[in-house]
C-alpha cells in the first residue's frame, strides 16, 4: 500500500514537473514561433513595415529625417521652410508610390539581415566599392589619391558586415526554436497528463499552469515595452518624446499581436482549467480571497517584517508612479481572473460539483492590528514618497542655491546679467504647424540648451478642425507688423486661400491668441502652450529667471487670461518704477520669476505687463550682414536700463547662411564690447536667430563672466 502511495506521489511529482518544463517551452517557443511567422518571414515583415509607416508618429518623424539628412544639407537655408516641406514629405510618405518603396526597403533589409543564401546587399555594396576603387586606380591614379583613406578599412568592415552575421545566427536559431519547441511543448504536456495518476487533476494542473505562464508573460512584456521605450532618447531634431513614440508605436506593429496571441491562449487555458477541474465547488470571491491571504506565510522574526514591509512599500512607490501602468496590469489580471470565474460558475450551475466541506481560518486579534498597523505604513509611505517626489526636483534647485545655474548670478540686478535668447522664439523648424521658421529647436530645447529671453508675437487666430490656424485680419488690419505689412491687402488675401487649399481647412472656429510669425497662415503655436512648456520648465527648474519680450497685437486682458490658462501668471514679476530692478536671487525666492516686457505702449492697469521700451534701450534693426551691425540706439531711451542687442539678419523669409556668422562666440563677444564702449552698457537681451548653429550661450557664460564655472544642472522639459 505504502509502496503504491509512493509510486502516485513520484508519478504526480513527475507530472509536475514535466507541466513546469512544456511551460517553459511552451512560452519560448511561442516567442520564437510568432518571431518565425511575423517577423523572420520576409513578406510579413513588409507588411508591418508598411504598417509602422502608417503610424502618426511615424511618420512625422520619418518625414523629418528625410528632410533633415537628405534635403537640407544640399539646401541649408531651406531649413526655415522645414515643416512646409516635411508636411509635403509626410504626404508623400503615406502615397502609394512610397509604400511600394518601403516594401522593397524592407524586402531587401530582410534579406541582408536574415537570409543568408538569399544575397546580401553589403556585400553588393562592398564588392562593387572594391571594383570602382581598383578602376579608379588604372584609369585615373590622381583621381583615385583623392579617395578617403579609410575607403579600404570601411570597404572591408562592409565585407565582413559582423552586425549581419549576428542576425543570420539569431534568425536561424529563432527560426529552429520556432519549429521545434512548440511540439516539445505539446509532447511534454501530454506526457505529464498520460503519467499522472489522476489525469483530469493533472489536465487542470497543465491549463492552470499555462494560464500562470501566459498572465506572466503578458506582464513582463507590458513592462519590457514600457521600460524600453522609456530608454529611448531623441536626437538633434527629434525630442524625447518623439522619439519614444515612435518606437512605441514601431513596437507595436511589429510586436503588438505577440500579447494578443499571448492573451488568447490565457484566456483559453483558464477556461480548459475550470472545465476539467473536478472540484470546483461553489464559493465565494470573498472567501477566495481569504484562502489566498491565509495561504500567504506569515513574518516570523522582525527580518521577515522588515522584507515585508520593503516589498509593500516597493509594490506602493510603484503604484504611486506608474498609475497608469499599474491600472492596465491589474485590468489585465483581473480580466482573466472573471474569466475563470465566470466560466467556474457556469460549469458549476451546469455540472455541480459535490461540495466539500471548509473551514474559515481563524484570523487573530493580532494579526488584525497587524495587518492594520502595516496598511496604515504603506498609507504613510505612499503620501511621503508622493510629496518627495512631487517636490524634489524643487528642493534639488532651492539648495543648489543657483540662479540661472550660477551662484554669482543671484546677488546681481536684471541689468546686471546678461540673457541668452532668440527672436521669434515660438517659429521653430522642430514645432509642429509652421511653414516658415526663425529657429531650428523649439521652446522646450531652447530652454534645455541655456536661453532665457524669448521674444514672441501674439495675434489673435481661428483654428479649423483640421489644426490650421488663421489670422483674424479684422483685429489686425490696423496693427501689422513690420513683416507683414510688406504685403498688400490682396497678397494676404492670396496667402490665406493659398493656406487654406494646402492644409484643406475653411476658416471658422474659436478665436485664441497665438503666437504668430507675421501672419498666423504662415505658422502659429498656441500661446497657452508655450507658456506652459514654460511653466513646467520652471516648476522642474524654479532656480531660473525668464524673460519675455511680447511684440503684443491682442489685448493685455486676453494676455493675462493665456497666463492664468498656463499657470503662470502666480509666477509673473512686478517692476517698480524709479526703483533699482531685483536681482535674480530676488525674483526667485519671490516666486515671481518671469518678466514679460510689451513691446507696444501698455496700459498701466495690469502692473506686470511692463511697457518694454520703458525699461529697455535696443540696438538698430534692418542689418543682413555682419558689418552692417551697428550699436546706435534705435528704440526706448538711453537712460533705459536694459540694452537688448538684436543679432539677427533682417531678412524675410530668414536663412540660415546669413545668420551662422552673427551667432559665433567671437563676434557676439565682439559686438557686446563695442556696445559697452558705444552704450556705456553691456547688453542685457541678446536676440539670436538660429541659436545652436553658433555659441551664444557659451558667449553669455563668457559676458556673465561664469564661463570657467560648470552650470547647475536641470531637469529637462519636453515641448509636447
Amino acid at each position: 500500500m505504502r509502496e503504491g502511495a509512493r509510486a502516485s506521489r513520484a508519478r504526480s511529482g513527475l507530472s509536475l514537473t514535466l507541466v513546469v518544463m512544456a511551460c517553459v517551452c511552451a512560452v519560448v517557443g511561442g516567442l520564437t514561433l510568432y518571431l518565425r511567422e511575423e517577423v523572420l518571414d520576409s513578406h510579413a515583415f513588409a507588411d508591418r513595415a508598411v504598417a509602422a509607416v502608417h503610424q502618426p508618429t511615424v511618420q512625422h518623424v520619418l518625414a523629418r529625417r528625410i528632410t533633415v539628412q537628405l534635403i537640407e544639407p544640399g539646401f541649408p537655408d531651406l531649413v526655415a521652410g522645414r515643416p512646409l516641406i516635411s508636411t509635403a514629405v509626410r504626404v508623400a510618405v503615406i502615397s502609394k508610390p512610397f509604400e511600394r518603396v518601403i516594401r522593397l526597403a524592407a524586402l531587401h533589409g530582410h534579406r541582408l539581415l536574415f537570409q543568408r543564401n538569399g544575397g546580401n546587399a553589403v556585400f553588393d555594396i562592398a564588392d562593387a566599392g572594391k571594383v570602382i576603387s581598383s578602376a579608379l586606380q588604372n584609369i585615373s591614379p590622381k583621381l583615385a589619391r583623392e579617395l578617403p583613406k579609410r575607403t579600404e578599412a570601411i570597404l572591408l568592415t562592409l565585407r565582413k558586415r559582423s552586425f549581419a552575421s549576428k542576425t543570420l545566427r539569431l534568425g536561424e536559431t529563432v527560426r529552429l526554436l520556432g519549429f521545434v519547441l512548440p511540439p516539445i511543448a505539446l509532447a511534454l504536456f501530454a506526457i505529464a497528463i498520460a503519467i499522472a495518476p489522476d489525469r483530469r487533476r493533472a489536465l487542470t494542473r497543465a491549463a492552470v499552469g499555462v494560464g500562470v505562464t501566459g498572465l506572466l508573460f503578458a506582464i513582463a512584456f507590458v513592462l519590457f515595452r514600457r521600460y524600453y521605450v522609456s530608454t529611448v532618447r531623441g536626437a538633434n531634431d527629434i525630442s524625447n518624446s518623439e522619439a519614444r513614440s515612435a518606437v512605441d508605436e514601431l513596437w507595436g506593429a511589429l510586436l503588438g499581436d505577440l500579447l494578443t496571441w499571448a492573451l488568447v491562449i490565457t484566456i483559453v487555458a483558464w477556461v480548459v482549467a475550470a472545465a476539467s477541474s473536478t472540484v470546483l465547488p461553489a464559493y465565494s470571491p470573498s472567501d477566495g480571497l481569504r484562502r489566498a491571504w491565509a495561504a500567504l506565510p506569515r513574518p516570523a522574526s522582525s527580518r521577515d517584517h522588515a522584507i515585508r514591509g520593503a516589498l509593500v512599500l516597493a509594490l506602493g512607490l510603484f503604484v504611486v508612479l506608474k498609475p497608469t501602468l499599474t491600472l492596465r496590469i491589474v485590468a489585465v489580471t483581473g480580466g482573466l481572473l472573471l474569466v475563470y470565474v465566470g466560466m467556474g460558475e457556469l460549469l458549476t450551475a451546469t455540472a455541480p460539483a459535490e461540495p466539500r466541506e471548509r473551514r474559515r481560518p481563524a484570523v487573530s486579534r493580532r494579526r488584525v492590528v497587524a495587518f492594520a498597523g502595516t496598511a496604515a505604513a504603506c498609507a504613510v509611505a505612499f503620501v511621503i514618497a508622493f510629496v518627495v517626489v512631487g517636490n524634489s526636483s524643487n528642493v534639488q534647485a532651492r539648495t543648489l542655491g543657483t540662479c540661472n545655474g550660477y551662484a554669482q548670478l543671484c546677488s546681481r540686478r536684471l541689468d546686471e546679467v546678461v540673457f541668452a535668447g532668440t527672436h521669434n522664439s515660438m517659429s521653430a523648424a522642430d514645432a509642429p504647424g509652421w511653414l516658415i521658421a526663425n529657429q531650428d529647436r523649439n521652446v522646450a530645447q531652447q530652454l534645455n540648451d541655456g536661453i532665457r529671453a524669448f521674444k514672441i508675437s501674439t495675434h489673435y487666430g481661428f483654428q479649423t478642425s483640421t489644426g490650421q490656424v488663421y489670422t483674424d485680419l479684422k483685429a489686425d488690419r490696423e496693427q501689422f507688423n513690420r513683416v507683414a505689412k510688406r504685403l498688400d491687402d490682396p497678397a494676404r488675401a492670396a496667402l490665406s486661400r493659398f493656406s487654406r487649399s494646402l492644409f484643406r481647412g475653411s476658416a471658422g472656429g474659436k478665436r485664441d491668441v497665438w503666437l504668430c510669425h507675421s501672419l498666423c497662415e504662415l505658422g502659429a503655436t498656441g500661446m497657452v502652450h508655450f507658456l506652459s512648456v514654460i511653466n513646467n520648465f520652471i516648476k522642474l527648474n524654479p532656480g531660473n529667471v525668464i524673460v519675455l519680450f511680447d511684440e503684443d497685437y491682442v489685448s493685455e486682458l486676453n494676455l493675462r487670461r493665456a497666463f492664468k490658462r498656463a499657470g503662470l501668471f502666480s509666477r509673473l514679476a512686478i517692476l517698480q518704477r524709479g526703483q533699482p530692478l531685483p536681482t535674480l536671487g530676488d525674483l526667485i525666492r519671490s516666486r515671481r520669476n518671469v518678466v514679460v516686457f510689451a513691446q507696444k505702449e501698455t496700459s498701466g492697469h495690469f502692473p506686470w505687463n511692463a511697457d518694454g521700451f520703458t525699461w529697455i534701450q535696443d540696438t538698430p534693426l534692418g542689418a543682413k550682414k555682419p558689418s552692417q551691425f551697428t550699436c546706435e540706439l534705435e528704440r526706448g531711451y538711453s537712460t533705459n536700463p536694459l540694452l537688448m542687442m538684436n543679432d539677427w539678419a533682417d531678412v524675410f523669409p530668414p536663412r540660415p547662411s546669413l545668420n551662422i556668422a552673427l551667432v559665433k562666440r567671437e563676434f557676439i563677444l565682439a559686438r557686446a564690447h563695442e556696445c559697452d564702449v558705444e552704450r556705456g552698457k553691456i547688453p542685457n537681451l541678446i536676440l539670436t536667430d538660429y541659436y545652436n548653429r553658433g555659441d551664444v550661450v557659451g558667449a553669455v557664460g563668457d559676458l556673465n563672466g561664469v564661463s570657467s564655472v560648470k552650470p547647475a544642472p536641470i531637469t529637462p522639459v519636453q515641448f509636447g
